[in-house]
């Protein structure tokens, strides 16, 4: 992290206005974005912050973290995790950190929402899925049900000037890798490691790369894709009589079918 460190860089990259805000420096709760699936607490960690490097995240919804530098301990209501740079989680509901003096983690808190225990990492390089302007995304943590929030690795190759573009709800996370630029009707802005960014719904918006790629964990609050009663892996694999049962009924006690598998 210390090609981000120092008074000088965060002042040029710490933006605030409607369409991007952006954080360099600064301890616990950053912003609060309203969208009309619910309410996300954006919460920024950088270089330990307090004295003692503990914080405590409270239980109102699930959390969605990534450690961008130095280790951190996770405690939540299942037991105690670590993590180090590179690697991200979640967690049912709240969290107690405790972090290392150099330590740069960002976490986004679906308020209302209950969560899944995971955690991974280091991510990869290049993401596993196209994505506009040919960047790519990795789905990391993915939406348990359809409509739930979720975590990617998105990726930039270099000399990319993305379309300009707006998302339906807030978009948020920090720069892991390289760096670039956002730009918006407000003008351009720095994007260097350990940066944490917050694009509220609407905000019109389009990164940019020069000479080097840039890789971003990106926090979405919903998404229109994902698991249902009646589609998911587990019952789309379950066969009665040759052919996929249909799960809007309570019990199969009878060859009841959806229809015939292709």
């Amino acid at each position: 992290m210390s090609e981000v460190k120092g008074q000088d860089l965060a002042a040029e990259v710490e933006v605030s206005n409607s369409h991007f805000s952006a954080w360099l420096q600064g301890w616990g709760q950053a912003a609060v974005a309203d969208d009309d699936c619910g309410q996300t607490i954006i919460y920024r960690f950088f270089d330990g912050g307090r004295p003692d490097g503990v914080f405590e995240v409270p239980a109102i919804g699930g959390s969605f973290g990534f450690c961008a530098g130095g280790t951190a301990q996770i405690e939540d209501e299942l037991g105690t995790f670590h993590v180090k740079a590179g690697e991200w989680f979640t967690t049912p509901r709240g969290l107690r950190l405790s972090m290392s003096e150099d330590a740069v983690l960002v976490i986004n808190q679906r308020v209302g929402w209950l969560g899944l225990r995971a955690m991974g990492g280091p991510v990869e390089e290049l993401g596993r899925l196209r994505y506009i302007d040919t960047c790519s995304d990795t789905l990391l943590a993915p939406p348990p049900v359809r409509g739930d929030p979720c975590m990617n690795l998105l990726h930039f190759p270099a000399g990319i000037v993305q379309t300009e573009h707006q998302h339906p709800s807030t978009r948020s996370g920090i720069v892991i890798r390289g760096g670039g630029w956002c730009e918006t009707p407000y003008g351009r802005s720095r994007l260097v490691p350990g940066l944490v960014f917050y694009i509220p719904k609407d905000g019109l918006h389009r990164f940019v790369t020069e000479d080097r790629t840039m890789d971003v964990i990106a926090y979405h609050p919903d998404s229109d894709w994902g698991p249902t009663d009646e589609t998911h892996p587990m019952v789309n694999r379950t066969f009665v009589e040759g052919q996929k049962v249909d799960n809007t009924v309570g019990i199969h006690t009878s060859a009841e079918v959806a229809g015939s598998w292709d």
